[in-house]
């Protein structure tokens, strides 16, 4: 059974002009611990899709069915960290638990072997001024984690970084999601990071949004991203997806 389904979604976006339609019957399924990246030309609507499944938005027809019945079933992590420079990583990565008064021992020991597990505990006093972009987005990630959300959406995390940050941070958080044994939706408009970091790529039109094409991908076994750019398939899989979005 599917984790997350989304059934014939649309939207339509009304104004005093008349009306705009955004997305039209798009759906897909996600597995457990799957990732799937959602592609498509700019504006298509890509980022309207996590705020359909996130709750931020409602379709104005078809279903989102979720198969669990989690408290925090979504995280979000946006396209900047967020972190608030007035307050220490450890202050930046509890804020959720703040939010719905959930501070307790048990909530605290997780963050803390999270800080641990990837190399942030000794960070856990400093400001985020202190840190590099890369760690800045990993603290980014573990306050989305410190929740235990079931499903992660990523809205072009790592779009802000240098180039080579980039490559490294895809690194980071491909192995922290695998780890933690999370369900993630990864919006970009990057090609090769989509085919080095997803189980699924879906391809989407131009807008109004549908779906075009879902590109099964097969690259777990070269292990991470970074070395999966280098395998003998990935210069045919960008071609592939790459005509999609051009066609």
């Amino acid at each position: 059974m599917s984790l997350l389904k989304l059934e014939d979604v649309s939207l339509n976006y009304h104004s005093p002009k008349g009306e705009t339609i955004a997305l039209q019957n798009i759906s897909f399924d996600v597995n457990d611990n799957e990732f799937i990246a959602i592609v498509g030309p700019s504006g298509c609507g890509k980022t309207t899709i996590l705020s359909l499944i996130s709750g931020i938005l409602k379709p104005s027809s078809g279903r989102i069915i979720r198969n669990d019945n989690s408290e925090n079933f979504i995280g979000y992590m946006f396209q900047r960290d967020h972190l608030f420079e007035w307050r220490t990583i450890w202050q930046n990565v509890i804020l959720g638990l703040e939010i719905q008064k959930k501070k307790n021992s048990q909530n605290f020991e997780y963050i803390n072997s999270l800080l641990q597990k990837y190399g942030l505990y000794d960070f856990k006093d400093k400001f985020p001024r202190e840190l590099s972009g890369g760690m800045r987005q990993r603290v980014a990630l573990i306050r989305t984690l410190a929740l235990n959300p079931k499903v992660l959406l990523l809205d072009e995390p790592f779009s802000a970084l240098d180039y080579q940050t980039r490559l490294n941070v895809c690194d980071d958080v491909n192995n922290i999601i695998k780890s933690e044994k999370k369900t993630a939706i990864l919006v970009t408009h990057d090609i090769s990071e989509a085919i080095s970091m997803a189980d699924r790529i879906i391809i989407l039109t131009p807008r109004p949004a549908k779906v075009k094409k879902i590109v099964e991908l097969d690259l777990q076994k070269y292990g991470t991203p970074f070395q999966r750019r280098e395998c003998s398939e990935f210069s045919k899989l960008f071609n592939e997806v790459w005509k999609d979005l051009e066609n």
